[in-house]
């Protein structure tokens, strides 16, 4: 009989060298093994030797092809859990700042005086590679930020990756120029990075930035959502990040995390939650291997192999047409799995798919198995239809998806529109199976018909009686009324979850209020880009004609604003700028105690900018004068307060 000992030794020192072998392997971007199939090895080593040095190796020692480069500050993996109890442990009572985890690989920019210097990698974590010349061919990439009052040296970190539209145009550079086909978005990134040639092929990277080094020194500011809020103002893309305050708000970001896996051409694999305040982040400090004050968030995957025997193909509520995989029955999760979905038509095309290929799917939590790869190809070439499955549309192709344009009037996307509304509206009894009679009947055609619908025309769904018909009628008859976060998130507008409206009716307090923003409007919001406000802007005015229709059919949306604090200050928005005579973070919490708000830029609904330099130059105050926005001191501020409000301040 083997010693457990002997035993736990010897495979610690196999996992160990699995591990080290697979890192150099990612890291060279020629992965032999899945994610999912790296992260059982990490945690089964985690088990045996949580403090083996192999976990704390960040990058594989492989040689670096250019010049070496040491990071001032090291460039740390992450912490990670599958755990959503363990998430919102980690969290606590403490406000977060949630953020796309895209499938890149970790790039720093170093900044003087605001002009680009040097790029490098990430690498081993403490010592990257020099790859300036190449990050200059992505566009993301500022070569020079805009005017402003920037330290000697600034650094922003992110993370380099591919989408697929571009990495399909890649991969026929990639034939063209006699070179081997990339595998995959991911390794073709890391790929290129470590050529000496071809730096050209750069220009189809995209670029996210995430974070500045030392922001709270660099930037004086006090939180991620100000990094955040900055980055973005200079002109750099960001991961999707929303300060989250509760666990509900946790879930909802998850969810659109989840949406986004499925939907997105952008490769992603879970989600980053950081610790809003800043002061956590030096106070907790960092281990060996990640920093304390961020975790990131993976569905837990499973991998296997199966047969492809057929590929369907079915248009969504937002026309999109996707290919699904029919294969032979495989185990994954604990769930039978028969139906795998494909992506888009551009990855049909790129990995030929088609029935007979044998491919590797995984299934990571709920979300919805997922095509990996092909193990071994069938001979034939992939299929497209030419034609909407549902309403016989020609289809248009943008270089990702086939679409059907058909949308007044193409079933299958009136069918997802309208069960989206009957799910938010909270409609019992009335599933899909019954939903479909009543449509082939002419009975309902979008959304308003459903309040037209009398107890008689039930009886046309197969094996509905009387009773079930009235039931049916009294169900619908119900959500008349419902609040207004329910009848937004029923218009299935993209990117419009209920935090996202909830959010948004604090500032325009009502319907008719939030149909009049415009996306600069929405923009200006903590918390909000310019990408968010013109999709959620376009969404409501797209929909103002069902909009109305619901209204005149008695759908009546309920808003009950939430009163403000009162104190003095009455919803007044203030914005910081400098460094105060105490912690930001103080005075923010009495302007808001005192019934008023804060935010990160300065916009016409600033009611004041707070700052103890009038003569400063920075760009917020540059862009109060030029609104003319009242600047105040602190002094002054404080006169503002009441005496239960400033007291606790007093001698600012």
């Amino acid at each position: 009989m083997k010693s457990p000992a002997r035993y736990n030794a010897r495979r610690i020192e196999e996992l160990a060298e699995q591990l080290l072998y697979h890192k150099a392997l990612y890291d060279a971007g020629c992965p032999e093994i899945s994610d999912q199939a790296y992260d059982l090895l990490e945690d089964e080593l985690k088990s045996l030797a949580p403090e083996h040095p192999a976990l704390t190796t960040v990058g594989a020692a492989t040689p670096l092809t250019g010049k070496k480069v040491e990071h001032r500050t090291p460039m740390l993996s992450l912490n990670k859990t599958y755990d959503r109890d363990e998430l919102l442990n980690w969290m606590g009572d403490r406000p977060v700042v949630g953020t796309l985890k895209v499938d890149g690989v970790s790039m720093s920019l170093v900044y003087e005086h605001g002009r680009l210097i040097q790029a490098k990698t990430r690498g081993n974590g403490y010592v990257g590679e020099d790859v300036t010349s190449k990050a200059t061919w992505v566009a993301d990439v500022l070569p020079q930020l805009p005017p402003d009052p920037y330290p000697p040296t600034l650094e922003v970190r992110g993370e380099l990756y591919c989408t697929e539209t571009r990495f399909l145009k890649l991969s026929e550079e990639f034939v063209k120029l006699g070179l081997e086909r990339p595998s995959s978005p991911r390794n073709i990134v890391a790929g290129l990075l470590g050529r000496k040639t071809h730096s050209h092929l750069m220009r189809f990277f995209n670029f996210f930035a995430f974070t500045v080094v030392d922001a709270d020194e660099i930037l004086a500011v006090t939180t991620e959502s100000q990094v955040q809020a900055w980055l973005e103002r200079i002109g750099f893309c960001l991961p999707s990040p929303a300060r989250l305050t509760s666990p509900a708000e946790v879930d909802d970001y998850l969810s659109f995390v989840k949406l986004r896996m499925e939907e997105d051409e952008i490769g992603l694999d879970g989600a980053v939650f950081s610790y809003d305040e800043l002061a956590l982040h030096r106070e907790l400090g960092n281990t060996a291997h990640h920093p304390r004050a961020k975790i990131s968030f993976k569905w837990q995957g499973q991998t296997a192999i199966s047969t492809i025997v057929s590929v369907t193909w079915a248009t969504s509520r937002l026309g999109i047409v996707t290919p699904v995989a029919i294969i032979e029955p495989v185990s994954l999760s604990g769930a039978t799995i028969t139906n795998v979905t494909l992506h888009n038509a551009a990855h049909v095309k790129l990995f030929n798919l088609k029935a007979g290929d044998r491919v590797e799917i995984v299934r990571s939590g709920e979300v919805i198995p997922k095509f990996l790869q092909v193990v071994e190809a069938a001979e034939g070439e992939y299929r497209w239809p030419g034609a909407c499955p549902a309403c016989g549309t020609e289809l248009s192709f943008d270089d990702v998806r086939l679409k059907c344009p058909n949308a007044a009037s193409c079933s299958a996307q009136q069918l997802g529109i309208i069960l989206n509304w009957i799910v938010s509206a909270e409609i019992d009894d009335l599933s899909e199976k019954r939903l479909i009679p009543l449509m082939e009947a002419g009975k309902v055609k979008q959304i308003p018909d459903l309040y037209r619908l009398t107890q008689d025309d039930f009886l046309c769904i197969p094996q509905v009686k009387d009773k079930l018909a009235n039931k049916l009628y009294a169900n619908i008859r119900k959500s008349l009324r419902l609040p207004l976060t329910q009848f937004l998130r029923g218009l299935g507008i993209e990117g419009g979850g209920a935090t996202t409206w909830e959010k948004l009716l604090v500032v325009f307090p009502g319907l008719d209020a939030l149909r009049a923003a415009s996306p600069a409007d929405i923009a200006e919001i903590e918390g909000f880009a310019e990408k968010s406000g013109q999709q959620l802007a376009d969404g409501l005015q797209q929909r103002a004609a069902l909009i109305d229709e619901l209204l005149a059919v008695g759908v009546t949306p309920i808003f009950e604003p939430t009163p403000a604090p009162k104190g003095g200050l009455d919803g007044k928005t203030f914005v910081i700028t400098g460094e105060l005579s105490r912690p930001r973070a103080e005075v923010e919490k009495a302007i808001k105690q005192a019934g008023g708000k804060t935010a990160g830029s300065v916009s016409r609904q600033t009611y004041a900018v707070v700052t103890n330099d009038p003569s400063s130059a920075s760009s917020k105050m540059q862009k109060a004068r030029t609104l003319g926005v009242q600047v105040i001191n602190e002094e002054q501020l404080w006169r503002l307060l009441p005496q239960s409000a400033s007291g606790s301040s007093a001698g600012l």
